[in-house]
């Protein structure tokens, strides 16, 4: 179908143009994220150069992880989290640290450098708790406005994408539709997996199985019933011949509902093999 192609053709565009604005997006994301590490560091640099817990940090949106090597784990082991919280969850400048950290009674020499590490973290909090949260929401004013520019751009262009894809479907269920009330439509076979075939509940006590072919004969008024011929298949014993064979049946229903029909329809249109 032409039009389907074409519209095709511009969300390939605009995929294209989605992908620049994503990686637009997650730049400034990462300067952020580098910006607000490094500043971090400095308030927490006198913990980050111990040579014996090796100790550093990670930070994201709302959290500083305070990792540490251990000897045990292929990865760093977290040993301390902060949690930057504003007075509501959508609030953006951060007005309190909360502090996460497990407890042990194990007394290895990792977990003595550990408490090390949380003992200095909280003598900095008492210090420098007002500096440290001013220093953050400072950092993530200063992307904000960039940030949010990018994201609505991103979004946007996510919604056009929506758009067109809706439109592309709404075309597609369109002309199976008109396929259907024409010379109606068929279904790709397997003889061996016969239950995969389309059902089709045709009255609310009968259900008509392994349909093979559906069309159209005629509509109800109101649009909303159609008489339908089904063609289904079958695997019927042949007592003459001792073997199983494939029974080829066609039928016509009266008054089926519409939604039904477009229902098995759109649901198994990747198996249309014709019409």
């Amino acid at each position: 179908m032409q039009k389907i192609d074409l519209i095709r053709e511009i969300v390939v565009k605009k995929k294209a143009e989605e992908e620049k604005l994503n990686l637009k997006l997650e730049e400034l994301k990462g300067k952020k994220k580098k910006k607000l590490t490094e500043e971090m560091a400095t308030y927490f640099s006198g913990i980050l150069c111990d040579p014996d817990g090796d100790a550093y940090i990670e930070v994201s949106d709302n959290y500083i992880y305070f990792k540490m090597q251990h000897e045990d784990y292929k990865y760093p082991k977290e040993i301390l989290s902060l949690s930057l919280r504003g007075k509501s969850w959508s609030d953006d400048e951060r007005n309190r640290i909360e502090t996460g950290f497990y407890s042990t009674t194990e007394n290895s020499i990792f977990e003595l450098n550990r408490m090390v590490v949380i003992g200095k973290v909280g003598q900095i909090l008492l210090d420098f708790s007002d500096d440290i949260l001013a220093c953050w929401n400072s950092v993530v004013n200063d992307f904000k406005e960039d940030i949010d520019k990018a994201r609505k751009a991103l979004w946007a262009k996510e919604a056009e994408i929506r758009e067109h894809e809706k439109e592309i479907t709404e075309l597609k269920n369109a002309e199976l539709s008109k396929k259907l009330e024409s010379g109606g439509i068929e279904f790709e076979v397997d003889e061996e997996n016969l239950y995969r075939l389309p059902t089709l509940d045709v009255r609310f006590d009968w259900t008509v199985q392994n349909i093979r072919s559906m069309r159209i004969l005629d509509k109800t008024k109101s649009g909303k019933s159609a008489d339908i011929e089904i063609g289904t298949i079958h695997k019927t014993y042949n007592s003459d011949k001792g073997e199983y064979e494939l029974v080829f049946r066609n039928n016509k229903y009266e008054r089926v509902r519409m939604d039904k029909i477009e229902y098995v329809v759109h649901w198994n249109k990747d198996k249309i093999v014709s019409s």
